[in-house]
């Protein structure tokens, strides 16, 4: 089974979708017959890229946001068809089985069976909450190369469910196939991740949100809520700044909250790991998830978690979150205050969050796609 993946993702920050790309083909390249090559846009490799600086990929991605919209559509529309130029001359010149479309939309290739993975439909459904670029881009593309899809895999049932009913796609080509933590993230032993958060200027004792700063993510509830809460605990804001108003910040301000909010921007893993290790309850109040991977991340470390009660967050932390409504502050603070003043209850839920985590695994994941490899490929 030779396997030709976009592997342009690989070249962005570890976060969602390269977090996925990274782990899913680790472990594929491990399963007897599974042969991948990696295509970035001119060269087709062997070898998985490495992982890039963090601080160049900012510094560009923030430029390009900047540009006005018109002008960042036209630019990515013209990446996008010289990518799929040098994808046809890659087919020409090569034998796959099969092309795994890891971008936002299909390509136009049909030389190769293509399976496309969707991570969530938010780009459809809450157009108001990202880029205008990125919105006309999907709309433009996803619309005339769904065609060239053969089969489509979603990282969970809500967002398969979704794609059958919004995008009108044959529920048989269809699989849910869902997501795993990284095997890196683990519980830390306390007085080490103590120490790193202490090198990190951050206080002792705090709440921890990991991911994009961005609307979707519903950060001025959290704000908000964290003005109500009786503990008054400071939270912790990790990942780097995103796209839309930053309403979170005048909201932070205008409820005298400037000294209990603490940024860091993007870190690395093992900072990461420790935070989680380290916080009192990890709080995500998203508006809508396809999968919501930091919530198991936060499980795999010990940490407690507080999430949403909408899109696929039910499905993926199970039983071991303390749900809450995404549009009622009041009910993140009463939750906030239930897990920082019961240390009873935040032990029950970490221990919950650990046998939720034990029902996924890459391997899992990685067996799961080859499946539909093979199948689309008729290799089965």
């Amino acid at each position: 089974m030779n396997i030709l993946l976009n592997a342009v993702p690989l070249k962005n920050l570890m976060t969602g979708i390269s977090r996925y790309v990274r782990n899913l083909y680790q472990h594929m390249e491990t399963m007897p017959g599974a042969s991948v090559y990696y295509f970035g846009g001119r060269l087709c490799r062997k070898e998985m890229p490495e992982k890039i600086r963090s601080d160049s990929w900012v510094k560009n991605t923030s430029f390009l946001w900047k540009l006005p919209w018109p002008l960042a559509l036209s630019l990515q529309s013209a990446g996008w068809l010289r990518y799929e130029r040098s994808l046809r001359l890659c087919a020409q010149q090569n034998r796959f089985d099969v092309y795994h479309e890891t971008a936002f939309t299909p390509s136009a290739i049909k030389a190769i069976p293509q399976v496309l993975t969707i991570y969530d439909l938010s780009l459809l459904k809450f157009k108001n909450m990202h880029p205008k670029e990125r919105v006309r881009f999907y709309d433009i593309f996803l619309k005339r190369r769904l065609k060239y899809a053969g089969h489509i895999i979603t990282i969970s049932d809500f967002v398969r469910s979704e794609v059958c009913s919004e995008l009108d796609f044959p529920s048989e080509k269809v699989t849910a196939i869902p997501l795993a933590p990284d095997p890196f993230f683990s519980p830390r032993e306390i007085q080490n991740a103590r120490e790193v958060v202490k090198k990190m200027g951050l206080p002792e004792e705090f709440l921890l949100f990991v991911g994009t700063l961005e609307p979707r993510k519903n950060l001025p509830l959290l704000i908000t809520a964290a003005a109500a809460c009786g503990s008054k605990i400071p939270i912790v804001l990790v990942g780097w700044d995103g796209w839309g108003k930053d309403a979170w910040k005048d909201i932070a301000r205008g409820k005298g909250l400037e000294n209990r909010i603490f940024t860091t921007g993007y870190i690395d893993e093992e900072a990461l790991a420790s935070l989680y290790s380290a916080a009192q309850a990890f709080v995500f109040p998203s508006f809508y998830e396809g999968f919501g991977l930091p919530v198991l991340e936060a499980m795999a470390c010990g940490c407690p978690v507080i999430c949403s009660n909408t899109s696929s967050l039910p499905e993926v932390a199970g039983k071991a979150a303390v749900f809450i409504d995404p549009f009622e502050p009041k009910s993140l603070a009463i939750a906030i205050d239930k897990i920082v003043e019961n240390p009873r209850l935040r032990e029950d839920i970490v221990q919950k969050g650990f046998e939720q985590v034990s029902h996924f695994s890459w391997e899992k994941t990685a067996e799961q796609t080859l499946e539909v490899f093979c199948s689309v490929a008729g290799r089965q």
